[in-house]
């Protein structure tokens, strides 16, 4: 046998032996999407008798209120069903099946079915979860942002925690002096970037693991900022007493019939959040910018041989993850909690990692993920102030464990930037 006639065996082996990987991948992802179908359908049996009592408010918030009421057991038979062609698809498509949008059409209808559940027939307003939900998503997408645009550019970033703390520290600080909303986001993003450079100095030029050094950031981070609120503000008051920035009303929008009040009744960080991701989206994989951004972050070396100044793409990289972390961590303060406290940030740096993850460092995906998150935490504290038996620690883990298992590649590999965290010497 001649040498090429033993190359292309030896490719045609190999790519039998992916192709063979891909479908046992698919076969297994299929037949957990067929265990998830059947769990639905035993839990439709189960809960034959429950009608979910929801209700939206119509006008304002406290005003007529517009009731829904539906059995249970119609949402899990639509929540099997969908599942189970998810399955199906999932066998027949094999490894070029998206099973992402899979999981995006069924998520609402198993996020339904579970809530109403877990609330058995207990009357619940629904306006305050949604506006909940898209409140609390707005700074975890922003935070996601800032780690999907460090780790594009070939840096790990888990010191969002750090900067969300920081953030949020200097927003109420500059706030309370300079007696405007608008200094405390400012603040937040200049304090921001500083971090995100610091972090860079320590992984780039000083080739400190970037992990170490991200984790030593979140815990100084968290040092100073109970230290100064433990021996200032709680000492000076003056200090901790931010202008807060309250939820805006869209003119005309605002005030359409239940819709008004659910989506055009938020936070100013909601609106930006989104404005921010559909505007790095764009920038990541329609620009020149976006496409050495990702070149760095997954083949430097290449990217330097055709010009690229990849070290210093990836200093503004960081420079600009940082200020979007602290804005994010701003909002923390400055959202009417009455200020900076210790732990304010309650994870939500990690949370916002979790979401980067689960969206496969895609914006519109991590801001989906931020929607999970948030529509858990408001759920949570609804079934707590309703009296629902069930911990509400349960509804919290849900998320987690779905980034767990989309991580371990239980139901489809998740794969980051190739070089994120590898040292990089440019010559």
């Amino acid at each position: 046998m001649s040498k090429s006639a033993k190359t292309n065996a030896v490719a045609t082996h190999v790519m039998g032996a992916e192709e063979l990987k891909a479908l046992r991948g698919s076969r297994i992802r299929a037949f957990i999407f067929a265990i998830f179908a059947l769990a639905a359908f035993a839990a439709a049996t189960a809960n034959s008798a429950t009608i979910a009592n929801l209700s939206l408010w119509v006008d304002t918030i406290g005003g007529t209120d517009a009731l829904i009421s539906f059995p249970v057991a119609i949402v899990w038979i639509g929540s099997g069903l969908v599942l189970g062609a998810v399955a199906a698809a999932q066998y027949r498509l094999g490894g070029k099946y998206r099973w992402r949008v899979g999981i995006a059409i069924a998520s609402p209808l198993i996020v339904t079915a579970l809530f109403t559940t877990l609330l058995a027939g207990t009357p619940a307003n629904l306006t305050v979860l949604f506006t909940g939900t898209f409140n609390y998503a707005g700074p975890v997408a922003i935070g996601a942002l800032a780690g999907i645009i460090s780790e594009r550019s070939g840096v790990l970033n888990i010191a969002i925690e750090g900067k969300f703390l920081l953030g949020a520290l200097s927003g109420a600080v500059a706030s309370s002096i300079f007696g405007i909303a608008i200094a405390g986001p400012i603040a937040g993003a200049v304090i921001g970037a500083l971090v995100g450079l610091l972090l860079a100095i320590l992984g780039l030029r000083y080739k400190v693991d970037q992990i170490v050094a991200g984790t030593v950031i979140n815990l100084g981070a968290a040092g100073i900022t109970t230290f100064i609120y433990l021996r200032v503000l709680q000492i000076h008051s003056e200090f901790n007493s931010p202008v807060s920035i309250l939820p805006v009303k869209i003119p005309v929008l605002g005030d359409l019939p239940i819709v008004g009040n659910l989506l055009f009744t938020l936070s100013p960080y909601s609106y930006l959040a989104l404005i921010l991701v559909a505007f790095f989206t764009y920038m990541l994989f329609r620009t020149r910018w976006g496409l050495r951004l990702r070149a760095s972050g997954e083949m430097p070396a290449a990217a330097g041989t055709v010009g690229v100044d990849v070290m210093k793409l990836r200093y503004r990289a960081m420079i600009l993850a940082g200020a979007l972390a602290g804005l994010a961590g701003s909002y923390l303060a400055l959202s009417g909690t009455g200020g900076f406290g210790m732990g304010i940030s309650a994870g939500r740096g990690f949370i916002a990692l979790a979401a980067l993850i689960f969206g496969a460092w895609k914006p519109w995906n991590a801001l989906g993920a931020a929607l999970i998150f948030g529509f858990a935490e408001a759920a949570s504290t609804l079934l707590s102030i309703l009296g629902v038996g069930l911990p509400p620690q349960v509804l919290l883990a849900v998320p987690y464990v779905m980034t767990i298992i989309v991580v371990a590649g239980l139901i489809g590999r998740v794969r980051g930037p190739a070089s994120a965290g590898r040292p990089y010497e440019q010559g």
